[in-house]
């Protein structure tokens, strides 16, 4: 990327630039730490940090430009370098961002949902990957100024594929106004977040908003029809829609199955069936591929390709991730996070994979954070699935183990890793464990 500073000064006519100096910008950057030469400085603001403090430091190492609230700006007046003055950084922030990425002209899709967002991007980019040159990001960068560090990598792609994630109420219109995506999916409603939020009524209402910007801006939208909540918008969008799910009505969900070779679905669109496959495992992965389908349709890529594409998708790391530690023991890692949904599927995808027949199964669960008022209820929901099944052992991490309400207590993810390597070091039979937690519980590095 490269932008004249003239450019934000041209449209953004509101914010004056003290010092200015029409300089090219050529990247985005919050952290003063890792800036580059050219960068403009996003100071980002929090409960223990004050990205203000960190201006000269970003300015000796390279930025061009910072923007700066007006509250913090004596303390820099006197400098020499271009300072962009906001009321606030949040504003400042979108609007600028807005500006700065205007000019490109690929399209941008916006993916967000509780739960499935990075493997839905994954399998888009697959996809797109065989048609054309994708921008996509390989870390965990789904916030505003994460994304705004993606699209300043743009360099003549054909397709951008980006996450919108939340933490807090407006967090989704906030990145939408300004990365004004061309399309956009919206997979599913849970409970992450919803302590952050106040409840999963206020992950929908934060959720929707990217389907009430796409639904302004007069931009397609696909929606998971199997979504309780989601079935709310479908009924208000009059734009173009697409629908996937066993009720959806433009790609209709008719099964899935689930094997140590990976998952297979099948599916109709318009009169016509399909039969799918990745290499990876959960019977949520036919609603991912699903969405990601759906998407490529409205980008111009026929069904068949895509099909075809996704039979070389496999599991990120940390995802159902399935390892033989030896000829007798087999760990299944999906504890990269967890919440009510992610967790309950986990469950049901090891219950049908390993079968009690044929294998002793023990599970290492642990929390589910950031649950708020349903934390107890949720817990114990989980609980009482378990007991239905028929687990040789089961063991819980974390501070909800009474509301778990079964199994063994451990400390900590340390005795997980001993039980874990003592299976492995003494076992002579078939076993396979599942670690299945949050990520803050630790039991994801575990046998890395």
């Amino acid at each position: 990327m490269k932008v004249k500073l003239s450019k934000i000064q041209e449209r953004l006519p509101e914010f004056e630039i003290i010092h200015f100096q029409d300089v090219d910008i050529t990247g985005v950057s919050y952290d003063s730490r890792t800036i580059e030469k050219g960068d403009i400085f996003f100071p980002l603001e929090g409960e223990n940090f004050n990205g203000h403090n960190f201006i000269p430091q970003a300015f000796n190492n390279g930025a061009v430009v910072t923007i700066c609230d007006s509250e913090h700006l004596a303390q820099y007046i006197d400098r020499k370098e271009p300072i962009i003055v906001v009321d606030s950084i949040e504003e400042g922030l979108e609007k600028i961002v807005n500006v700065i990425f205007s000019d490109i002209t690929a399209p941008r899709v916006a993916i967000t949902g509780s739960t499935g967002k990075t493997t839905t991007r994954e399998m888009l980019v697959k996809i797109l990957e065989s048609k054309g040159k994708v921008l996509n990001s390989d870390r965990n960068y789904n916030t505003l100024w994460g994304n705004a560090k993606v699209l300043s990598e743009y360099d003549g792609h054909d397709y951008i594929v980006l996450e919108f994630a939340m933490d807090r109420k407006g967090e989704i219109g906030w990145q939408s106004r300004a990365i004004d995506p061309d399309l956009g999916a919206i997979l599913n409603i849970g409970f992450v977040h919803a302590e952050n939020v106040g409840g999963i009524r206020n992950v929908y209402e934060t959720k929707k908003d990217l389907a009430d910007y796409l639904h302004r801006s007069g931009k397609p939208l696909v929606l998971n029809a199997d979504d309780n909540w989601l079935k709310k918008i479908e009924a208000q969008y009059t734009y173009q829609l697409l629908t996937y799910g066993q009720e959806g009505k433009d790609f209709r969900l008719i099964g899935s199955d689930v094997s140590l070779e990976g998952t297979e679905f099948t599916f109709e669109h318009e009169g016509q069936e399909y039969t799918g496959s990745v290499k990876a495992y959960g019977k949520d992965l036919a609603y991912n591929a699903l969405a990601a389908i759906s998407l490529a349709d409205l980008l111009g890529v026929d069904v068949k390709d895509s099909v075809k594409a996704l039979k070389e998708y496999t599991a990120l790391e940390g995802r159902f991730e399935i390892k033989e530690l030896n000829e007798y023991v087999t760990l299944v890692n999906d504890a990269y996070n967890a919440n009510p949904t992610s967790m309950r599927m986990a469950i049901e995808t090891f219950d049908d994979i390993f079968e009690a027949s044929e294998y002793d199964r023990v599970l290492i669960l642990g929390d589910m954070k950031e649950l708020g008022k349903v934390t107890q209820e949720q817990h114990r929901l989980i609980g009482e699935l378990v007991k239905r099944k028929n687990f040789t052992k089961v063991y819980y991490v974390g501070d909800y183990y009474k509301d778990f309400g079964l199994g063994e207590k451990l400390i900590n993810w340390y005795q997980a890793e001993v039980i874990v390597e003592r299976t492995k070091r003494n076992v002579r039979k078939k076993t396979a464990i599942l670690l299945k937690s949050s990520h803050s519980v630790g039991l994801y590095n575990i046998e890395k």
